[in-house]
């Protein structure tokens, strides 16, 4: 054994994975490498034994009798070569101020979109047609990698909002209110914190009086502009039944699955739901490749039966409802700079509703511009 492994190094044959199995060893070579083993053996009288055969050809011969394995495996690799010839995904980078989708359209104009066959999407055509479209575009790069379609593009520089400062304009109250504070940036204060103004009384006035201390001054115009925090009154008024029937849901909800096609719906297993029921929409789901889409939709949904019950709320806690309802409506309805300062509720009760009226102590901005002769 020692003069066969000695003249198989000498006459350098590849081999691995050596190891001693009882009187012998085992170990791996090439097929070449078989045939240079067979003359060591036999030089040595050693007697060489294949014990299998391994290697992409041997695995081919085994193919020879699976003919459906074959067939499914030259499918498989005639699909993917052809999957990866088409565009599936088109990204768009770098914009900010233009919408994906108005990008996507012109790209779609010029043949590329999901579902595009690669060899017929000209990059440069796409190019000069998102140059030709925006006038926000500086410059656009378009590129396909695998079955991913990226464009890159950067927007001019934005322009400055231009403020008008030449044409005269006053500041004027937008509704009744007492001032609480007036900053002054352009124009003349006609008022001050603690005055009551009406809606349409000027605050700050575009004339200014210009001209040199103990000589004759002059009126000038300017576009006026300020803010004016004052604090203003809103009134609101809600009720609330004191019996007043109400959903109650039972146990027992179904899901189901809805296909669309377009106007036309396949409703395979709608639940025969014989009481009454609300459809609750989990969520639609387009299937796809990648952004190429099929022309349905899948919709899941909860059908969820339920029976009508009186409710009967005594008058506080209709009290109570009502004003968090108050809250949260005057909450939802401020505007930019706007605070809730009190809440005063009044109540009416009556023998089946409550009444609430609400006044609200706002403070916000009043101040808005009106153009000089207007």
């Amino acid at each position: 054994m020692e003069r066969f492994m000695n003249l198989a190094s000498y006459r350098e044959i590849l081999f691995w994975d050596v190891r001693s199995g009882g009187a012998g060893i085992e170990m791996k070579t090439s097929l070449r490498g078989l045939q240079e083993l067979e003359y060591c053996a036999e030089k040595t009288g050693c007697r060489l034994e294949i014990q299998a055969y391994g290697g992409l050809p041997e695995k081919c011969k085994r193919l020879r009798g699976r003919q459906a394995f074959t067939a499914g495996v030259l499918f498989f690799a005639a699909a993917l070569y052809i999957l990866s010839s088409f565009v599936w995904v088109v990204r768009v980078e770098g914009n900010e101020r233009l919408s994906t989708e108005e990008i996507l359209e012109v790209c779609d104009s010029v043949s590329l979109r999901p579902g595009a066959w690669k060899a017929h999407v000209d990059t440069e055509a796409v190019t000069q047609a998102l140059l030709a479209e925006f006038s926000d575009i500086s410059w656009v790069s378009v590129g396909i990698r695998g079955t991913d379609a990226t464009v890159k593009l950067a927007e001019t520089i934005e322009k400055p909002e231009v403020v008008d400062k030449e044409t005269p304009c006053d500041v004027i109250a937008q509704k009744d209110g007492v001032i609480q504070q007036i900053t002054v940036e352009r124009g003349t204060p006609l008022v001050e914190a603690g005055d009551v103004v009406q809606a349409g009384d000027v605050l700050i006035s575009s004339e200014i009086q210009v001209g040199v201390e103990g000589e004759e001054m002059h009126s000038e115009y300017v576009a006026a502009a300020g803010s004016i925090q004052a604090r203003t009154w809103q009134k609101m008024t809600e009720e609330l039944p004191l019996q007043e029937k109400v959903k109650v849901y039972e146990d027992g909800q179904k899901s189901n699955r809805v296909w669309i096609f377009g106007d036309w719906t396949v409703d395979w297993i709608r639940p025969n739901m014989s009481e009454e029921c609300d459809r609750v929409v989990i969520g639609e789901e387009t299937p796809g490749l990648g952004d190429w889409k099929l022309p349905f939709t899948v919709r899941e949904e909860v059908w969820k039966p339920y029976v009508w019950e009186e409710k009967t709320r005594t008058v506080e806690e209709a009290k109570a409802e009502l004003e968090a309802l108050c809250r949260q409506k005057a909450e939802e309805s401020l505007e930019t700079g706007a605070s809730v300062e009190q809440m005063e509720m009044t109540y009416e009760v009556y023998t089946d509703r409550v009444r609430a009226e609400c006044m609200l102590t706002l403070s916000e901005p009043i101040g808005i511009i009106q153009k000089k002769g207007l």
